[in-house]
């Protein structure tokens, strides 16, 4: 069933991308997402909450960094005095409507990878569920944060906002343009005439481009970690493999390529968490795999698994927007956008 999923996820991505002439047979579809969209833009009003929320999100489905984003914007506001917190939809888990506050030892089987992520990196509270509305408020009851980020919320109109941020890839754009399931988007292009701001990974622009750094390698067992510097001479001669399931893997795959790393490549579908079996069935004696990936491996006892650690450089340009407009919100915070 993994594998069958795999290969259908692989060629429909592919076709949005290469434009396959297939799709058109979807079309009918894409014209119901349209009118469902419409609907709900004109039927759901945001509510209001009594402090900044900035929303991260996408108008493509699959992964184009918003995970790296979250985390580096959580980091610039801490420096500028704000407390922080985190809601998420809890995609991969179980929660529900919710709202569940997500705990470093959470389980991602329960409130989702990326979720878990969030709350082991950043360090700073994450509450999931369908309804960003009230995970927000459980933020604010629970932790009393002075700014929210929302992870991937741009479609959850409820939820209020004060700055929009959508993350695309630079080399992928929007693919064909066409709204699910003929293309990639979730929403019509024209929604980013709307937005505050467009991110691009990798992009070329300095006040819109993106690129991770690449931090350490960390051991998943011992927590040791090891300098990317000089890494092919030290795995030189060893089977090295990277896994993962990440909604865009070649991203992941580049990067270690770039670092002289002959790597076997093995791709799951997106938000796949390894089992025992799957690391057993892999003949190599390094496995590498993303921090979304080793959240789910809690427990593993096998001690070839390395884990890449990132961050994202966001554009100064963004901060200091972000940085500006939020320290006037701060003697006026309430959010009724």
């Amino acid at each position: 069933m993994t594998a069958l999923r795999q290969r259908i996820e692989s060629v429909v991505t592919r076709a949005w991308y290469e434009g396959a002439l297939w799709l058109w047979l979807l079309w009918p579809l894409s014209l119901i997402t349209g009118w469902v969209v419409r609907w709900r833009r004109y039927r759901i009003t945001p509510a209001s909450l009594s402090v900044p929320v900035v929303v991260v999100g996408g108008i493509t489905v699959g992964g184009t960094g918003k995970t790296p984003v979250l985390l580096a914007l959580a980091k610039a506001f801490e420096q500028q005095g704000h407390r922080v917190g985190i809601v998420s939809r809890g995609y991969g888990g179980v929660v529900g409507k919710g709202p569940c506050e997500v705990q470093p030892t959470s389980s991602a089987a329960v409130v989702g990878d990326e979720p878990l992520l969030l709350a082991q990196r950043g360090n700073i509270p994450v509450v999931v569920g369908q309804d960003r509305y009230a995970a927000a408020q459980r933020l604010l009851e629970t932790h009393a944060p002075t700014l929210i980020l929302s992870d991937d919320g741009l479609q959850h109109l409820k939820l209020p906002r004060d700055f929009e941020i959508v993350v695309l890839d630079e080399s992928r754009g929007l693919g064909n343009g066409r709204l699910l399931p003929m293309g990639p988007l979730r929403e019509p292009s024209e929604r980013l005439d709307s937005v505050d701001w467009i991110l691009m990974r990798n992009g070329r622009s300095k006040d819109t481009g993106f690129h991770y750094r690449l931090e350490h390698f960390k051991h998943l067992c011992s927590a040791a970690p090891l300098a990317i510097e000089g890494i092919a001479e030290q795995w030189q001669g060893q089977r090295v493999a990277a896994v993962t399931g990440l909604g865009q893997p070649d991203q992941f795959f580049s990067v270690l390529n770039s670092l002289n790393l002959n790597v076997r490549p093995h791709t799951l579908p997106d938000h796949y968490a390894l089992t025992e079996q799957d690391l057993a069935a892999i003949q190599a004696d390094i496995i590498v795999v993303t921090e979304k990936d080793a959240v789910k491996l809690t427990g593993t006892t096998d001690d070839r698994i390395w884990v890449l650690v990132i961050s994202a450089e966001l554009p100064e340009a963004l901060l200091h927007r972000l940085g500006t407009q939020f320290k006037q919100a701060e003697m006026a915070p309430c959010s009724t956008s």
